[in-house]
């Protein structure tokens, strides 16, 4: 049975190694979104070493664990004179490891609209850049947008691999706390409670951002 007086007495302390969890996955969202978009924008340009170094790039962070690249970048890094403290290496890798997923789902909605748009729009004088962010990306928001979501979940859930280099997390914490006290199962549920919280949080927002998509599309 779960001890429930247990799980709130442990609760504010799991809440504020959350706060950790939430920073360290933000910077790395916001980090993978715009390195995403870049890397997409590369895998369709029309020179081709761009293209192939994009898709380099992609192949290789998607081809290869994530915990390998961490450990990587935080202790084969150092090895060059570029030192790393662990939250700067737990983003920058989160970060990385990310936008090659998020590369391919900018990828796929972009190429999701009709060619003929921006052909039209270049028949009329806009330059390529106000193609892209008048034309393109406003109509790709949308079917990008549930991926997107889903990836930025398993990022959350993917920052817990940055307790193995000792960021003060929600996991390592959760660790800390059961290994003195022999409650794994109460630590778990309430680590686990946080966690589907978060994550909660996320799909809310995202049916909000779709409601509102509809919304104009409508009128």
């Amino acid at each position: 049975m779960v001890n429930w007086h247990f799980v709130v007495h442990i609760m504010p302390r799991l809440l504020r190694a959350c706060g950790v969890t939430l920073e360290i996955s933000m910077a790395a969202l916001l980090m993978a979104t715009c390195l995403g978009l870049g890397i997409a924008l590369g895998r369709l340009s029309s020179i081709r070493a761009v293209s192939l170094a994009a898709w380099g790039y992609v192949w290789i962070l998607r081809g290869t664990p994530l915990l390998l690249q961490l450990f990587a970048v935080y202790y084969a890094v150092p090895r060059t004179g570029f030192r790393l403290d662990p939250w700067s290496a737990g983003i920058l890798t989160l970060g990385l490891n990310s936008a090659a997923y998020f590369s391919e789902i900018f990828r796929a909605a972009i190429q999701s609209i009709p060619a003929g748009q921006a052909e039209a729009a270049a028949a009329v004088g806009l330059a390529p850049l106000q193609i892209l962010r008048r034309i393109i990306l406003p109509q790709a928001l949308r079917p990008a947008l549930p991926p997107f979501v889903g990836q930025a979940i398993t990022l959350i859930k993917n920052s817990s691999l940055v307790s193995v280099i000792a960021v003060p997390d929600l996991m390592l914490t959760a660790q800390s706390i059961y290994s003195v006290t022999f409650r794994v199962t109460e630590v778990m549920v309430a680590t686990g409670i946080l966690y589907l919280a978060i994550t909660t949080v996320l799909q809310i927002a995202q049916a909000w951002i779709e409601r509102r998509l509809s919304y104009y599309t409508v009128r």
